[in-house]
């Protein structure tokens, strides 16, 4: 299995085991670009440039003296801040300022008409940064800001330093060579990466997208087969064909028809059905190691539950019109006028409300029941082959190593039942929340 973030977040890359895949990239220009951009001498070249462009720009020298420094002291001073650009380092500290700024003026200048500048005229002399936060308030600033950053975020650039810098020795290239050991990494022709599991500009190609593409194809390709073997009227014959249609038959049986009814599920069930083999292979894909559940990302799940919520919302306004579908939020009570009054205009702002908040807690219990398995299994496993593990005795060790293969073995095949029910669970709702968009309540 792999690390745990590989479940919970996408990344730029393949992981594989280490012997399997060797980094040797002898020379700089062999080494991904967005790892060339994380390396400190790359970035002290990068904010050399920056403060000479800030100088051109007409900032004075006093503030520009120590910020080099400052920002090397503040990337050093808590692994969060690691790799850092100068440009970030500034606008981080703006950032800062301003919330600072925020606290201080609810207390102190309440009424100010620009809150920031009253707390900048007090505390000014205990700001390093204020000189940086007026610039950046300034509209001419702003646009000549952005060009400085534009400047050093250019494939040109990241050449003159190339071409400029001394060969890197083999101690360095050896390091980052090590570190990409076992990761297979995605081309990126249409993107630029800010580094492995960010991207900084364009289009860029994740894991987890090829992982849904794939998982797409896969059933397009094992559909269209069925399809063509009963295309001439032929009885279904074969394990495949009757496995998929008795699936087909649960989820509309037992899960469709009862959310929505019999009548709605004739219409229904080929987006429904979709939705069901797709996350369920999405589910199944994440059980096998080094590759991560798609559905185990926000994004993924979080467009499910946004066409869930358009097609709700667009067969309700076919339903009743606009005026007719945002009457039928709220339930009929049967209440006499004078509490109707009262009561109706409340409960319709509640209905609205959990219009929204239901589609978008659809997407986090996919998301949250996917991540809790993938992390209960990788816990087990990591009581065998965590830190303290290689404190035990040799017997404790392999005692403890067996029983962890065990629970992962058991835990692995409650995975697979999970990974089916989680799909059916999706579809029941999805189907339950269309269905009632279309419905008088």
């Amino acid at each position: 299995m792999s690390n745990i973030i590989l479940h919970i977040k996408d990344s730029y890359y393949f992981e594989v085991p280490k012997a399997l895949w060797r980094s040797k990239c002898d020379s700089i220009e062999k080494l991904p670009s967005w790892l060339v951009r994380l390396d400190s001498d790359y970035q002290n070249f990068e904010a050399a440039k920056i403060v000479s462009s800030l100088e051109s720009a007409g900032v004075p020298g006093d503030s520009l003296g120590g910020l080099v420094s400052e920002w090397q002291a503040w990337k050093g001073s808590k692994p969060a801040n690691s790799g850092w650009p100068l440009d970030a380092f500034l606008e981080s500290q703006v950032e800062e300022l301003h919330s600072r700024a925020a606290k201080w003026a609810k207390v102190n200048a309440a009424d100010a008409a620009v809150p920031f500048q009253a707390y900048l005229s007090e505390n000014a002399n205990s700001e390093p940064y204020a000189w940086f936060a007026s610039l950046a308030a300034d509209d001419g600033f702003k646009s000549k800001w952005k060009e400085i950053k534009a400047s050093v975020d250019t494939a040109e650039f990241l050449n003159s330093y190339k071409k400029e810098t001394p060969k890197w020795s083999e101690e360095k290239l050896a390091f980052y060579n090590k570190s990409l050991d076992g990761k297979v990494l995605i081309p990126q022709p249409f993107g630029v990466l800010k580094n492995a599991y960010e991207p900084s500009s364009g289009l860029c190609i994740s894991k987890f997208m090829i992982l849904q593409v794939f998982v797409a194809i896969l059933l397009v390709v094992v559909l269209r087969w069925l399809a063509k073997k009963i295309a001439n009227g032929d009885a279904p014959k074969g394990k495949l064909w009757n496995c998929m249609e008795s699936v087909l038959l649960f989820v509309r049986n037992s899960v469709v028809v009862p959310a929505m009814g019999e009548e709605d599920s004739k219409k229904f069930m080929p987006l429904l059905w979709t939705f069901f083999v797709f996350i369920f292979g999405l589910n199944l894909i994440g059980m096998v190691p080094w590759l991560g559940s798609p559905t185990a990302a926000l994004a993924t799940t979080g467009t499910f539950a946004f066409v869930v919520f358009a097609v709700g919302v667009g067969m309700g306004v076919k339903t009743f019109g606009v005026a007719g579908f945002l009457k039928n939020i709220c339930p009929e009570l049967g209440l006499p006028w004078y509490l109707a009054f009262w009561v109706v205009p409340l409960l319709w702002v509640i209905e609205f409300a959990s219009l929204f908040i239901k589609h978008a807690i659809l997407s986090i219990r996919l998301l949250a029941n996917m991540v809790a398995g993938h992390a209960v299994l990788l816990g087990i496993m990591g009581l065998a082959v965590g830190v303290h593990a290689y404190a035990m005795s040799s017997g404790a060790w392999g005692a403890l190593a067996g029983a962890s293969v065990l629970g992962m073995t058991a835990l692995s095949v409650l995975e697979v039942f999970v990974a089916f029910l989680q799909a059916a669970v999706f579809t029941f709702l999805a189907a339950l929340f269309i269905g009632s968009s279309m419905h008088h309540h």
